[in-house]
């Protein structure tokens, strides 16, 4: 199922992304302002966190979008077990292949280990069975629902934090209720006349970088400010992964000059203004970063979510046990980059619907994307899980 498996994900994953980027514009255009920094003057950090506006409302055409992909990849999971199925009993050419329940003994032996007999051809052959995904089968419905609540849920809470972090660092630096303001909602274009910037939507990795790059623009330090483009060889080559790397490079000749400015012992030219418009773009290109990563990881996780559960299905309908199955790990991403425990785990075996993958690091996962590794084994992970079932093993 792997080149069908990349297909769905190749399918579903702008989609998701693009849900999750309505989310936060929606949290941004209805963020007050106005009530935001009265709150701020008033040093009241609860009511500044009640202007920002976020709920969980936010986020149902993202909960819609995940329940799609669900449902979507159930069913081409469900439509595979079906031919699987009826290729199994399909009736082959030639004779008879009907083998013993015990296989002939070997030479000076009592008999060799137990194989799964072939599919007899002299009865009738078994009906053929059609799976379908049942949405309304009250686990996967519990599945979906606990996934996407929680996820939201900690998006919202994600966001509540970050904000209280922007509020208590800007007061720390003595900084002004329209600056905290700013950093947290962003700017109005001129031109779109929409929110630019701030910290909505980012994660808390992200949200330091933006800060980061704030800080080291204004600090009047050229050693601090050239961090921002980056480190660079001997030679002057910029070094592949250092400094803001999703920052806009347009500004970067503005970014140069000042440090040479500055270096030269002149006052550094970059107003707040300007700072605030190069972190503004750089926190919307993070953002953006940031909905494809959510895409890539939760995707994956509820493809592999909804393939375990229609195999589950499958196995009820075809009156088979759970340890019909055998699930096999596979690494599909390249080596580099690549996880070193993935790759150890690439064609590793276990049978048993429910049974769990030992990972090296500790973990314990029922297949590739289980959000029960958490975060090291799921962000932007490739991994797959094959769920190979044996249709005879009750016959």
């Amino acid at each position: 199922m792997t080149e069908d498996l990349q297909d769905l994900l190749d399918k579903l994953e702008p989609a998701l992304a693009a849900a999750f980027l309505a989310a936060i514009v929606l949290l941004r255009t209805h963020v007050d302002y106005g009530e935001l920094v009265q709150a701020l003057e008033a040093n009241d950090i609860d009511a500044a966190v009640e202007a920002l506006n976020i709920d969980r409302g936010a986020f149902s055409g993202y909960v819609i979008e995940r329940q799609n992909g669900f449902v979507q990849a159930g069913t081409a999971a469900s439509t595979v077990l079906t031919k699987q199925r009826a290729e199994a009993f399909r009736a082959p050419k030639g004779p008879s292949l009907r083998m013993p329940d015990t296989p002939p003994a070997a030479p000076g032996g009592t008999g060799g280990p137990r194989t799964p007999p072939a599919l007899s051809l002299d009865g009738p052959t078994p009906t053929n069975i059609v799976f379908r995904f049942d949405m309304t089968n009250p686990r996967a419905e519990l599945a979906m629902r606990t996934e996407a609540a929680t996820r939201v849920a900690g998006y919202v809470q994600e966001q509540v934090d970050a904000a209280r972090k922007v509020i208590g660092d800007g007061f720390q630096r003595g900084e002004g209720p329209q600056t905290i303001a700013t950093d947290i909602a962003g700017r109005i274009n001129p031109v779109s006349k929409r929110r630019e910037g701030g910290i909505i939507g980012l994660s808390d990795p992200q949200v330091s970088y933006v800060a980061s790059m704030r800080a080291r623009l204004l600090s009047g330090d050229a050693d601090e400010m050239v961090k921002v483009l980056g480190s660079f060889d001997k030679d002057g080559k910029w070094k592949e992964g250092t400094g803001q790397t999703l920052r806009d490079r347009r500004y970067d000749a503005k970014i140069k000059k000042a440090i040479r400015d500055v270096a030269a012992g002149k006052p550094n030219p970059l107003t707040r203004d300007q700072v605030d418009e190069m972190t503004a773009k750089y926190s919307d290109r993070l953002l953006k970063k940031r909905a494809e990563d959510v895409a890539r990881t939760e995707t994956a996780q509820g493809v592999m979510s909804a393939r375990a559960e229609a195999t589950r299905q499958a196995l009820a309908k075809a009156d088979l046990d759970d340890d019909a199955v055998i699930k096999t790990w596979r690494h599909l991403g390249g080596v580099h980059h690549a996880r070193d425990w993935h790759l150890a785990m690439n064609g590793k075996t276990v049978t048993g619907i429910d049974a769990v993958f030992f990972m090296p690091d500790g973990s314990l996962m029922k297949h590739s994307h289980d959000p029960d590794g958490g975060a090291k084994n799921n962000v932007a992970c490739r991994c797959s899980t094959d769920f190979d079932i044996d249709w005879a093993a009750n016959l």
